[in-house]
């Protein structure tokens, strides 16, 4: 809890502990409230924003959020634009006016915690999903509903001839360059496929990849859309493999 104003703490600190919260630590200043957070790794961080330091409570909390991952809900009475757009910028979990009531401050608090863990989730599903990206010997490329390169693993660096950093944002197609195996006249990719019908590619389909630096390999393609909740497409993904020449 970080609050210079001993009555606003004193108030704030009696509605915390009838809502049953622990609190970890209290602070004056921005400075102290950085280092008890990286001290005590509290669940959250309560914050006011106008503190009479150096430091005031937004700079404290983005440096709370960005060095410990630790959520951030600001108390103010300031609901002026450049304030609000400040906290936003620090990914705030929750933003109050005072006087604060219990009742506010208490479902703040457990809907901050809530998304913080839903959060955390996430982050962490991502991370299986880019680990096992990473370490699948098929090739993979996945692209927005445009066809812009959004994620390409090292398979797919390898035998495309580009990088990651160099295909991110680019067309598929500059990327991926196929020919038909019979005459060598371009290829439809699967992705144009999938597209055009919603659906997934029927089959593996063998093509001629022409690698960035123009060599040559046989590969197996195939492709399937990514939908969101509405079952619209939101994306695809292209995984390909060489095949023995």
């Amino acid at each position: 809890m970080v609050e210079d104003d001993p009555v606003a703490a004193g108030m704030i600190r009696h509605f915390l502990n009838k809502s049953g919260c622990l609190i970890a630590g209290t602070a004056m200043t921005g400075e102290e409230a950085v280092e008890i957070a990286g001290r005590t790794k509290p669940d959250l961080a309560l914050m006011d924003v106008q503190l009479a330091c150096a430091m005031d409570g937004i700079e404290a909390g983005g440096l709370i959020w960005s060095q410990f991952g630790i959520p951030v809900v600001y108390l103010t009475a300031d609901s002026d634009q450049e304030t609000v757009s400040r906290a936003a910028s620090t990914e705030a979990y929750g933003y109050l006016h005072k006087p604060v009531q219990q009742r506010e401050l208490s479902s703040a608090i457990q809907i901050a915690l809530n998304k913080h863990d839903s959060d955390c989730k996430l982050k962490e599903k991502e991370q299986w999903l880019e680990t096992t990206l990473q370490c699948i010997a098929d090739a993979v490329i996945a692209a927005d509903s445009l066809g812009c390169v959004k994620l390409i693993n090292p398979a797919a660096e390898a035998l495309t001839g580009w990088t990651r950093e160099e295909a991110e944002g680019r067309d598929l197609l500059d990327v991926f360059q196929v020919l038909e195996c019979e005459t060598r006249e371009p290829a439809e990719c699967a992705v144009i496929e999938v597209i055009r019908n919603g659906s997934t590619s029927r089959s593996a389909r063998r093509r001629i990849l022409i690698a960035r630096n123009g060599s040559e390999a046989v590969v197996a393609e195939t492709a399937a859309p990514i939908v969101n909740h509405a079952s619209e497409i939101v994306g695809v993904v292209l995984v390909f493999r060489e095949l023995p020449s």
